[in-house]
Order: structure tokens, then C-alpha cells, then sequence
């Protein structure tokens, strides 16, 4: 009996022994949770004391994790140092953005860098929008719309398709689809009309069939003011030549003062109507 309670004491000694081996401490469990929290919240040098901490218990020498976290923390804050030294150099600002991409590929959550890095991305790309350098700002605002938390994501999608869409358009004549002073004729409606007026040559099967009414057409005004011929269109015909003596009447109309968007002269898309009326015979 005496043996028995012996080697049950014995064995419960050699069991509490290795657990207290294999078992994790406590204060290396808190410590590692309370630097991931403030890892992940971007503050790396008290993230790294409590990594430190952690890895002085105990058994905890060794751990792959904590060492990971050690240099992760002491890269960011290399990162950081750099561009507290960039910030004073005026013309770093591009450098200073790619720093925090790189503080980003490690810490993915750190949203003080979020926070900062899509602010400036958002201020460059409508710097690159509104000097028409739609390829760049595109490229910006895509990364603007990357990161749902942005207070800026859902205007710079639609941005992102703006600018895709003139970068585009550049290669084949832009087209501003809204501006500040549209196209208008240099002698305004009345220099329009005296245009029709002299040179429309009423279609013979129009007359014979006696159609009349408006032909409405589309074109588009180079930055020149010139209506560019092959833009010429009808939206709306009427038929019996109409159509056809409506987009040459249009194409005599080269006297238009241009566009203008971010004060500059651009391509303008407009629409005119030109009546066909055998009353005025």
C-alpha cells in the first residue's frame, strides 16, 4: 500500500513537472497578445518591449514567432525613422509613399500608414486628373479604392472608370463629356442659321414627296473649333435626302469657338437640329 501511494505521488510529480514544460507561461501569452495588438495598431516600439518581454520568459528564447516579430517591428520602425528624414526634403514625396507601401507589406492593418498613404494618393491623383495625365491617376485611384475603410473609396472608383475612359479617349481625340464653357458658335445662332440658310439645297425627293420636319444630328468640335467630318451623324432622320444634305450643312459650320475644361481647349461632342420646311420655299 505504501508503494502504491509512493508511486502515485511520484507520478503526479513527474506529470506536474512536465507541464510546467510544455505548458505555455502566462506571461508570455499576455505579453505576446498585447504586442500583436499594438503591432497590428502601428505602434512598433512598444509592440517590440513587449515582444522583448515575452521572449526573456523561459523556454520562450527560441520562439520563430517572436523572433519574426522582433525584426518586423525593427524594419517598420527603420521605415519610419526614413521617412521622418525624407518628410524634410521637399521634393521626396513619391519616395515617401513607396516607404509606407513597404511599413503595408508587413503590417497590412496598420491604419495610421492606411490613413496617411491614401490621403496623399487621393491629393496626387486629382492633381493627375486635372492635368489630364488620366494613365497615372487612374492608377491612384485604383489604389485609393483598394481600402474599403477610405473615406475616399467610393468617389475614386468611379474616378478610376473616369479616368480609363479618357485615357482611352486621348489616343482617339478626347471628348470632355462635361465642361466649363461648351462649344458655341463664333456668331452664335444667328451665323448658324445664315449658313443653312445660304447653302441648304432642298432634296429633290424630300420636295417631291413633300417631307419636311428636323433632322437632328450629332458632332464633334475639335479643340481648334472645327467640326471634325467623320464625326458627323444623324440621331434622328426624316429621310428622302434629308439626312444626307443635314450632315453637309454641318460640316460647313467651322467657325466654332472650342471648348474649354480645366482651362484648356478640348474636343466638345454637341447636337444640333436642322429644320427641313417646303413652307419656307
Amino acid at each position: 500500500m505504501r508503494f502504491l501511494s509512493l508511486f502515485t505521488v511520484l507520478t503526479l510529480l513527474i506529470y506536474s513537472s512536465l507541464y510546467a514544460q510544455s505548458a505555455p507561461s502566462s506571461d508570455t501569452t499576455g505579453s505576446k497578445t498585447q504586442a500583436d495588438k499594438l503591432f497590428l495598431s502601428g505602434k512598433y516600439q512598444q509592440a517590440k518591449e513587449l515582444y522583448e518581454k515575452a521572449k526573456q520568459v523561459p523556454g520562450s528564447e527560441n520562439d520563430d514567432y517572436l523572433i519574426m516579430q522582433l525584426e518586423n517591428c525593427d524594419k517598420c520602425l527603420g521605415f519610419w525613422r526614413s521617412i521622418q528624414e525624407l518628410s524634410k526634403d521637399a521634393d521626396a514625396a513619391r519616395v515617401t509613399m513607396t516607404v509606407y507601401e513597404k511599413i503595408l507589406d508587413i503590417n497590412p492593418k496598420d491604419s495610421t500608414v492606411q490613413a496617411t498613404l491614401m490621403t496623399n494618393y487621393w491629393t496626387l491623383a486629382k492633381q493627375r486628373y486635372q492635368q489630364l495625365d488620366f494613365q497615372r491617376a487612374g492608377e491612384l485611384f485604383r489604389k485609393v479604392s483598394g481600402y474599403p475603410q477610405s473615406p475616399y473609396t467610393a468617389e475614386a472608383r468611379i474616378l478610376a472608370d473616369s479616368s480609363d475612359i479618357y485615357a482611352k479617349s486621348l489616343t482617339e481625340g478626347f471628348i470632355a463629356p462635361d465642361v466649363e464653357v461648351p462649344a458655341a458658335y463664333a456668331s452664335g445662332l444667328k451665323g448658324i442659321s445664315n449658313v443653312i440658310a445660304n447653302n441648304m439645297r432642298y432634296p429633290e425627293k424630300a420636295a417631291k414627296e413633300k417631307i419636311s420636319g428636323k433632322v437632328w444630328l450629332g458632332f464633334i468640335i475639335n479643340e481648334k473649333g472645327k467640326v471634325i467630318p467623320e464625326s458627323v451623324r444623324v440621331i434622328k432622320g426624316i429621310g428622302g435626302g434629308c439626312d444626307e444634305e443635314a450632315m453637309r450643312l454641318i460640316k460647313l459650320m467651322n467657325n466654332w469657338s472650342p471648348a474649354v475644361k480645366w482651362g484648356k481647349p478640348v474636343r466638345f461632342q454637341n447636337t444640333f437640329g436642322i429644320t427641313f420646311s417646303l413652307g419656307k420655299e
